[in-house]
């Protein structure tokens, strides 16, 4: 039997760019949960984002579900990431944090610029404080060592 062992992430054994990826994969986490919890708690921020009328009880329902799809998406990647930095699987997270930027940040940048009326660059910039750390991490992880490298 098997048994799972989470190891500390932050070891001061790991080389320097794995630190700063690791310290900005936790920061990339803790921005994604926290602005998947902003759905979940304010479900009513995607009735004034979206222009959707609540006029009715049907579009309050709408505004929830979409909410909470938009926390699942941002929650989701931010667990898968925090799940490879404590099963020291780097080079994974590095992966992690490019689908996390392509498919939520890109995609919600398009959506905001698409859906959300009288979009303003301010609105889809806002996206890229996000963007940043993954970047940074998925550099780290990915870049700056050799592919037979073993960390």
């Amino acid at each position: 039997m098997k048994i799972v062992v989470f190891r500390n992430p932050l070891d001061a054994d790991l080389p320097l760019p794995v630190r700063v990826g690791v310290w900005s994969s936790l920061v990339s986490s803790i921005m994604l949960i926290g602005i998947g919890a902003f759905w979940i708690f304010f479900h009513g921020a995607a009735e004034g984002a979206f222009s959707i009328p609540t006029t009715t009880p049907e579009a309050a329902k709408y505004a929830r579900i979409t909410a909470i799809f938009k926390a699942i998406g941002d929650i989701l990647p931010a667990v898968f990431v925090l799940i490879a930095l404590y099963k020291y699987q780097f080079r994974l997270a590095g992966y992690f944090h490019l689908v996390t930027l392509v498919l939520v940040i890109l995609v919600d940048m398009l959506t905001w610029s698409a859906f959300v009326p009288d979009p303003s660059l301010r609105h889809i910039l806002m996206h890229v404080p996000f963007a940043i750390p993954m970047i940074i991490a998925a550099i780290c992880f990915l870049g700056l060592h050799k592919p037979d490298d073993d960390i």
